[in-house]
C-alpha cells in the first residue's frame, strides 16, 4: 500500500512527493483497516490521488501519541523554546510557500496567483504572530488577599486537543488552530476535510523538519462520522476545536458534553450583512463588497452575503456592483484556477455545485425576486459558477436566512439607520458584519448595534492576526487568533498561599 505518490502541476512546471497516509507521532502510516479517500481536482473533476482514512482504532493510537508527548515531553518544554520551534516552522513555510499554494489550488480550486499565494501570506504572519506570543499570552495573576495571605493563578495548557477544520482554507484554518495551540503548550489531533487533505499532509513534513517532537502533531484524515465523531468523544481528548457548519459544530458540542464535557471552541456558519449608508464612497465600496461575497467564490463564512444598500444610492450601486464585477471577477478564459486571468475558482466539489444551483435557481423561480446574473454558466468541466446578485431580496427569503456558501448574493434597499439594523440584525447568524460610510456617528453606532462578532468599517473580510475573530449567536462559541488565539488553549489555574504562622 502506498503512502505517497509524485504528482505533477504542469502550469508550474512543478514535481513534488505527496504524502498519503495518517501523520502520527511524525511518521505517515497506513490506517487500520486500509480504508481510504480518493481526492479530486475541482477544476477539472478529475482524480488527484486516493489517501488513508483514519478509524476509530486509529484514533485512538493518536490520542495516546499525542497524550505521551504532552505527559513526557512537550508540557515541560519552555514557552521560549516553542516560540523558536514555531519560528522555525515559518521559515520553512516560506520555504515552501509556491508548492503548498500550488497543492491548495489543486486540491480546492482556489485562483494560485489570487488566493493561494496570499493564503500562504496570511499563514506566515499567522505562525510569526504565535511563535512571538508563546512567551506572552500565557501570564498569570498575582491576587494580594490579606497580609499573611494571597492568590495567583496559572495559565496551564488543556493537554491533547482534538482540531476539526473545513474545506474551504483547508490550511490557513489548520494554522490558526496548530500554531496557537502549539504555542499554548499543548498537543493536537488534527482531522482535515476529506476533500481538500493534501496540503495539510505536506504540511506535516515541515512540522518534522522543523524538529517538533514526534507526537506533539498528529493528522488524521478521515470521514467525519467516523474519524470526526470519535475525536469529539474520545473521554482522553480534553478539548476540541471545530471550523464548519453549524449543523455539525452543534454535533460536535453534544459528542463533548456526552463523553466527558471536554471543552469546545466553536466556529461555525455566517450570513453577514454589508451596510451601505447614503454618504458612502461607492468606488471605494463596490470592491470591497465584491471582494466580501466573491473571494475564494463566496467560499467564506463571513462573506458579505446579504448587502443593504440606502434607497437613495441603491441603483447606483447595483450599476457600479454589476459593472465592476464582471471585469474583475471572472474564470479566466482557460477556466484554469492557475492561470493568471482566473480571479474566480470552481467551487469544492459536486455536491456544493448543486446546492448553490438550486438557490440560484429558486431565485429565478420566484416572482417577487429578479435575478441579476453577471455571466452565463460555462459549458465545460469542472464546478464553476459565475458571480451572482438578486435584486430587492425580501428578508423572509431563504436566499436572505440561508448559507449559500457560493458567490451569490443578494440585496435590498433601506430609508433609515433603524430599518438598516433590523434588517442587519434580522438572522440566526452572528459571524462578521461590514458597514459602508463617512461618518463616524453612524458607523460608531452601528459596530454598537449590530450583533455579530467582528464589524469591518470602510472595508471587508480583512482579517488580521493580531485581532480576535469569533461569532455571536450561532455562528460560533470563543475566539480565535490575537490574544485570545493563545487563551482559547489555556485553562486557568488558582493557588491560594498561606504564610500565617502557627
Amino acid at each position: 500500500m502506498t503512502l505517497y505518490k509524485n504528482i505533477e502541476i504542469p502550469q508550474l512546471d512543478l514535481k513534488y512527493e505527496q504524502p498519503l497516509g495518517l501523520f502520527i507521532n511524525n511518521e505517515f502510516v497506513a490506517s487500520s483497516d486500509g480504508e481510504t479517500i480518493e481526492t479530486f481536482n475541482p477544476a477539472t473533476e478529475e482524480s488527484i490521488a486516493s489517501f488513508q482514512a483514519a478509524s476509530e482504532k486509529d484514533v485512538d493510537f493518536a490520542v495516546k501519541s499525542a497524550r505521551d508527548a504532552f505527559e513526557n515531553e512537550w508540557s515541560k518544554t519552555s514557552a521560549e523554546e516553542r516560540g523558536l520551534l514555531l519560528l522555525k516552522l515559518a521559515d520553512l513555510v516560506e520555504r515552501e510557500k509556491s508548492l503548498l499554494a500550488a497543492i491548495e489550488t489543486l486540491d480546492s480550486g482556489k485562483p494560485y496567483h489570487s488566493n493561494s499565494l496570499a493564503d500562504l501570506e496570511q499563514i506566515l504572519q499567522v505562525t510569526r504572530y504565535f511563535a512571538g506570543g508563546a512567551d506572552k499570552f500565557n501570564a498569570g495573576r498575582y491576587i494580594p488577599l490579606k497580609h499573611d495571605k494571597y492568590a495567583y493563578t496559572m495559565r496551564v495548557p488543556y493537554g491533547v486537543v482534538a482540531q476539526v477544520v473545513p474545506w474551504n482554507y483547508p490550511l490557513a484554518m489548520a494554522s490558526w488552530k496548530i500554531q496557537s495551540c502549539l504555542a499554548a503548550g499543548n498537543t493536537i489531533v488534527i482531522k482535515p476535510a476529506e476533500n481538500t487533505s493534501l496540503s495539510l499532509l505536506y504540511f506535516a513534513k515541515l512540522v518534522k523538519e522543523a524538529g517538533f517532537p514526534a507526537g506533539v502533531l498528529n493528522i488524521l484524515p478521515g470521514h467525519g462520522p467516523v474519524t470526526g465523531t470519535a475525536l469529539a468523544s474520545h473521554k482522553d481528548v480534553d478539548k476540541i476545536a471545530f471550523t464548519g457548519s453549524t449543523n455539525i459544530g452543534q454535533t460536535i458540542m453534544s459528542l463533548a458534553a456526552k463523553s466527558n464535557l471536554k471543552d469546545v471552541t466553536l466556529e461555525c456558519g455566517g450570513k453577514s450583512p454589508c451596510v451601505i449608508f447614503a454618504d458612502a464612497n461607492l468606488d471605494e465600496a463596490v470592491p470591497w463588497v465584491a471582494a466580501g461575497i466573491f473571494y475564494n467564490s463566496g467560499q467564506n463564512c463571513t462573506a458579505n452575503s446579504r448587502i443593504y444598500v440606502h434607497k437613495d444610492i441603491y441603483q447606483e450601486f447595483l450599476t457600479k456592483f454589476k459593472e465592476y464585477a464582471s471585469k474583475n471577477w471572472k474564470f479566466g478564459s482557460k477556466f484554469d484556477p492557475f492561470d493568471e486571468e482566473c480571479t474566480l475558482g470552481p467551487v469544492i466539489s459536486k455536491g456544493q455545485y448543486e446546492r448553490i444551483e438550486s438557490y440560484v435557481d429558486h431565485g429565478k423561480d420566484s416572482e417577487k425576486l429578479s435575478v441579476k446574473q453577471l455571466a452565463e454558466y460555462p459549458s465545460k468541466k469542472g464546478y464553476f459558477i459565475p458571480p451572482t446578485i438578486f435584486s430587492d431580496v425580501p428578508i423572509s427569503s431563504k436566499l436572505s436566512q440561508e448559507e449559500i456558501f457560493g458567490p451569490v448574493a443578494v440585496a435590498a434597499p433601506f430609508s433609515t439607520y433603524d430599518e438598516a439594523i433590523t434588517l442587519a440584525n434580522d438572522s440566526s447568524y452572528g459571524l462578521a458584519s461590514c458597514v459602508f460610510s463617512e461618518s463616524a456617528r453612524t458607523t460608531g453606532q452601528f459596530a454598537r448595534d449590530i450583533k455579530a462578532g467582528t464589524v469591518w468599517v470602510n472595508s471587508s473580510n480583512d482579517e488580521e492576526a493580531a485581532v480576535p475573530f469569533g461569532g455571536f449567536k450561532m455562528s460560533g462559541i470563543g475566539r480565535e487568533l490575537g490574544p485570545s488565539g493563545v487563551e482559547t488553549y489555556l485553562q486557568t489555574k488558582s493557588v491560594h498561599v498561606n504564610i500565617s504562622k502557627l
